[in-house]
């Protein structure tokens, strides 16, 4: 009796209790509802910000400062690449972007975007390259005789507008350029011509000078990747077993596991990649194993040189591995976009609505 006298005291209803439960379930119903309701919509919403927000925070081409109002982001600069365009290079001072299309070459203007000059031959271009130091491409032009064909080398300047023509000489069975690595230093290249039949592909490594001598070093096997010191006569490449050779004949031997090249730095450090588990980066200076850098992450996607430095592509960042602090990232990456290159300070990036946009490095 006390305790329910007490009860009435402090205003308690007994009849009222299964009211208020109902309630206090109504409210709690409620509060998932709207919950719920935030969920769906703040989800998707974050997920369209973080892919919109990426595209345009990151400096346009031209290396505009980020935008805040509308306004600005809508008329930031964005270059579109057109479907089917895969092998764009960067020149080394980041004014141009160039590209082969058509068997023509197309260089444009990094900052506007707007075509800047169209090299165009009376025969296909086949194969072209722009150094990593100049404003200077070099690209083969191939003539298709009745029973070979007949490859030119020739080269432009972009910024004086000046052209030349130099060696020419015969490719039986030819198929493609796979791959040209060169030395501006001592003024030599390597060129891996792939050469096919009905019954059998090869390749045949040459090598050429700008005074028009060339020679064979190399055939007989499938090379995937090729690189040359720049300040030595010396080429190295790769066969489709990860057997790494030097020069014409020699073999390097100087790891306990499958490798692959992926690069050259400044001073002619070559490095390689573990193959199979991808967990760490041998450096080799004159044939000799100069340092080995362990690996935390092993999902790496893809790997990039520009002959001054080696970077590995991660799916969320890049690592500058020939840096002073291989470990540190050096740039972000996003599930929206795909590498392009490395120039300086400058990484470049392809959206998945093809349009290059770039950002500035962390400090490498």
């Amino acid at each position: 009796m006390r305790k329910r006298e007490g009860s009435k005291r402090k205003g308690i209803d007994e009849e009222n209790i299964p009211k208020k439960k109902s309630k206090l379930l109504t409210f709690f119903k409620y509060i998932f509802c709207f919950s719920l309701i935030g969920t769906l919509i703040t989800v998707p919403t974050l997920m369209y910000i973080d892919n919109y927000f990426y595209r345009i925070s990151q400096s346009s081409v031209n290396s505009n400062p980020i935008r805040t109002s509308k306004e600005e982001i809508t008329n930031a600069l964005d270059i579109v690449i057109e479907d089917g365009i895969t092998d764009i290079q960067i020149s080394y001072d980041n004014k141009y972007y160039t590209y082969l299309k058509d068997s023509k070459i197309y260089i444009n203007d990094l900052e506007t975007g707007e075509n800047v000059h169209v090299i165009e031959e009376e025969y296909p271009i086949c194969y072209f390259n722009l150094l990593y130091d100049k404003n200077m491409i070099l690209y083969f032009v191939d003539y298709e005789g009745r029973y070979a064909d007949t490859l030119t080398l020739n080269t432009y300047e972009i910024d004086t507008d000046r052209s030349a023509e130099y060696n020419s000489f015969t490719v039986y069975n030819f198929s493609k350029i796979k791959d040209m690595s060169m030395s501006p230093i001592i003024n030599l290249i390597y060129i891996n011509v792939e050469t096919k039949t009905q019954y059998s592909t090869n390749n045949v490594i040459y090598q050429i000078d700008l005074f028009n001598n060339m020679g064979e070093v190399r055939s007989g096997l499938i090379f995937d990747k090729m690189f040359m010191l720049q300040h030595k006569n010396r080429i190295y490449y790769e066969d489709t077993n990860y057997n790494i050779y030097y020069s014409n004949y020699y073999s390097l031997n100087l790891f306990d596991e499958d490798v692959t090249m992926i690069g050259l730095d400044e001073d002619d450090n070559l490095y390689f990649l573990a193959e199979e588990q991808k967990n760490r980066v041998y450096v080799v200076n004159d044939n000799e194993l100069i340092n080995t850098i362990e690996l935390s992450d092993l999902d790496i996607i893809d790997t990039f040189t520009n002959y001054t430095g080696v970077y590995l592509i991660y799916p969320t960042y890049i690592l500058k591995v020939s840096g002073k602090d291989p470990y540190k990232r050096i740039g972000k990456l996003s599930r929206y976009v795909t590498f392009v290159a490395v120039e300086g300070d400058t990484m470049y990036l392809r959206t998945k609505d093809n349009k290059l946009i770039s950002t500035k490095l962390l400090d490498n």
